[in-house]
């Protein structure tokens, strides 16, 4: 499903809703499950009846896929709304307008994943939105940036999910209408074009082509899971499980299914005419009983106006998330949670002074909330107060060690520090919680860039590029630090092919792509440094022909490039302390 950095959301039907007015002032009830915690103004009997559907959709996942990671790092909160009426307060925003189509949606964020439905939608379904979602993010748990047809026809397929027998038995894969439809209207994409799609593509962005390419994509799914008996089942394990070994995607394709693009095209033409598309059903031995590991209570009215407040703050609707939060804090301000969400909220506002404030009360009123410390610190951090702001990060890790972002932010601010090994220590650790967050890798090779530790730098800079591929912004710097990191650890062979490799994949238009000509020999140094029209570019051109001199044992020359970086440079881009690190190994070498 097509996604932004706040929010995904499926409209469901063009069925117009008249929208009522709607309050959190009303009695919300709470009941939490092993996996979920639900908060709403539903009925007590109607949230539990949400409650077991999603816990029956994440057992179900959990027996299809033993080995897949389930469990989110952060909790999820269901709110369950006794209509569309009461929801439509809640509903995302577009340009303005509120978008009264929408029946469900999930949205995540660091602290908390959000879903937001209605148990009384007038015939629509919001438990497709909510499986659909919900795969996406067990997929993003065990899939690093899964190609998007993957991600989308995983979703579509398990959106589909039906319990029946008290929950004994399970189906899969009915078939869609709207899917049906384009199939049935529309020719199939050639299948290279579908599995190259991306974000940016005409195909996920345009509104007369991305039916298509949701069609096909849940029906080539369908296809891999349950035609022709399930034969290629096996096959596509395969494929999901090499996604991240580094292969191209046309060669992994082709060792997993032991098939051509034109191959497995034709036998999906083939089964999308039949129109013929059988279901996935499941039986289990004994049915999933959640009835018993549920526990109920009522909110008190500050705790309503809190998740009121939180949920709009989640999906950026900040003024009125702001009267939720503040009528909370008013009726109890020794309510921790309250004045998290609104110090989080002035942060975003940019109202730093009320932010602390807000951060500092919450502190007091719930030392053991590691939340708290956590964004205290952030304030620190912006406000060059390092050494307090690792005090702070150190107090959340103890709270919570789990969190991979207190350990990423403890790594900057060590590196900000000059504390490069305690750097490199807490950049280990949000790894470790945290596999798929590449910023992690990307500022590592870098420190180790600096410290002329020159295959670790190589290596990270490697799996950057691995995961996000060449197009990414950062993808260029990354060849640049694994081409100068081979260097330092003189694998002059693996150097050159790094540039090769990146001369063949990058838009030799964009900057820093003169760089990689420069480093090829294709430009002199004064010809790369004309082709720097800013300061910006000025800096990262000095700094790179420094390290290329240096590094080529013309140490003298390489001094004077570094020192114009020193002098001269941004100090806010990390060629800045990769000039100054260079630098100081070659004054060290002449003294």
């Amino acid at each position: 499903m097509k996604r932004n950095s706040l929010i995904s959301v499926l409209v469901l039907t063009s069925l117009l809703l008249v929208p009522f007015p709607a309050s959190a002032k009303e009695t919300w009830n709470s009941i939490r499950t092993k996996n979920f915690k639900l908060v709403g103004n539903a009925s007590q009997g109607d949230m539990r009846k949400v409650a077991v559907r999603l816990e029956q959709f994440r057992q179900t996942l959990s027996v299809i896929f033993p080995r897949t990671r389930i469990e989110a790092s952060v909790p999820t909160t269901v709110v369950v709304f006794k209509s569309d009426d009461a929801l439509r307060p809640f509903k995302p925003k577009y340009k303005g307008k509120t978008q009264d189509l929408v029946a469900a949606y999930f949205t995540t964020s660091a602290d908390v994943n959000y879903i937001a439905l209605s148990t009384a939608t007038e015939g629509l379904n919001p438990y497709e939105v909510i499986f659909h979602e919900y795969m996406h993010f067990v997929t993003g748990n065990n899939l690093h940036r899964a190609p998007l047809w993957l991600n989308e026809g995983l979703a579509e397929f398990y959106s589909t999910f039906e319990s029946s027998d008290n929950g004994q038995k399970a189906t899969l894969g009915d078939p869609i209408a709207r899917h049906i439809y384009y199939l049935r209207e529309r020719p199939l994409l050639p299948l290279k074009t579908l599995l190259t799609v991306n974000e940016r593509s005409p195909y996920y962005n345009e509104s007369g082509k991305i039916g298509v390419f949701y069609a096909e994509s849940w029906a080539l799914m369908h296809y891999l899971m349950l035609g022709n008996g399930g034969k290629r089942r096996d096959q596509l394990t395969h494929f999901i499980s090499q996604l991240n070994s580094g292969i191209s995607l046309e060669e992994n394709f082709r060792q997993s299914f032991q098939a051509d693009y034109k191959t497995i095209e034709d036998e999906l033409r083939g089964y999308v005419t039949k129109m013929l598309f059988p279901v996935m059903t499941l039986t289990f031995r004994t049915p999933f009983d959640f009835s018993r590991e549920t526990e109920s209570a009522q909110l008190s009215e500050a705790e309503t106006e809190y998740y009121a407040g939180d949920l709009l703050l989640h999906i950026g609707r900040l003024d009125d998330a702001e009267a939720h939060l503040q009528k909370s804090i008013s009726l109890n301000d020794h309510f921790a949670p309250s004045q998290i969400s609104m110090g989080i909220l002035r942060l975003r506002q940019g109202k730093l002074a009320d932010a602390r404030q807000l951060f500092d009360t919450a502190i007091k009123v719930d030392p053991q909330n590691y939340l708290s410390y956590y964004y205290y610190a952030l304030m620190l951090n912006a406000d060059g107060q390092y050494e307090e702001a690792v005090k702070l990060l150190k107090q959340a890790a103890q709270l919570n060690g789990d969190s991979s972002r207190v350990f990423a932010e403890m790594g900057y601010i060590y590196l900000r520090l000059k504390r490069d090994d305690e750097a490199i220590t807490a950049l280990n650790r949000a790894t470790q919680l945290d596999p798929f967050n590449d910023s992690i890798y990307r500022n590592r090779s870098y420190i180790y860039l600096q410290l002329a530790r020159g295959l670790l730098a190589a290596s990270n800079a490697l799996i950057y590029i691995r995961h996000v591929g060449w197009q990414d912004d950062h993808s260029a710097y990354m060849a640049l630090a694994a081409h100068f990191g081979y260097r330092q650890a003189r694998q002059t062979t693996d150097a050159d092919h790094m540039l090769e490799e990146a001369a063949s994949k990058l838009d030799a238009s964009a900057w820093p792509y003169p760089v990689i000509r420069y480093l090829r020999h294709e430009l002199s140094g004064e010809e790369l440094l004309a082709l720097a029209t800013d300061n910006d570019k000025l800096t990262e051109a000095h700094a790179y022909i420094g390290l290329d001199l240096s590094l080529s044992g013309n140490r003298e020359r390489a001094a004077e490039h570094l020192r114009w970086v020193r002098e001269n440079g941004n100090r806010n881009f990390v060629e800045y302390p990769l000039a100054l690190a260079e630098l100081s190994r070659i004054e060290a070498q002449t003294q």
